[in-house]
């Protein structure tokens, strides 16, 4: 099984412009709009994009309450992609690496475990 994640972290900003860069990679990733309607929904996935970048213009002006608005649309933007990105890690496979990997998704690679050498000393 593939691992893969978004990268969601860092200045209100950076975020906003990844999730916005995530959105059209998931737009045209046909892996993703073949079982659409088992995954999160791209409009709700947009719409939370919209209320998020809203809400950051309108905490600019540093008002406790916008960034606390703000604060709330950005966790729930993130959270959409999160299990955007959990069902992508469930259905993908590994010819759909390159596909993946256009369309903004890092692909983490999983350590190999070592296996318990069993040698017997006598």
């Amino acid at each position: 099984m593939l691992h893969l994640k978004y990268e969601l972290a860092g200045k209100a900003s950076t975020v906003l412009s990844n999730c916005q860069r995530y959105y059209g990679g998931l737009a045209s990733l046909s892996l993703y709009k073949k079982a659409a309607e088992q995954a999160v929904p791209l409009e709700v996935i947009k719409a939370a994009i919209d209320d998020a970048e809203q809400k950051y213009n309108s905490a600019i002006n540093y008002d406790r309450v916008a960034i606390v608005m703000r604060n709330q649309a950005f966790k729930v933007m993130i959270d959409l992609f999160k299990k955007v990105a959990a069902y992508l890690q469930v259905i993908a496979t590994e010819d759909d690496i390159p596909a993946l990997l256009q369309a903004g998704v890092e692909v983490v690679a999983t350590p190999k475990r070592k296996k318990a050498s069993t040698s017997s000393s006598d």
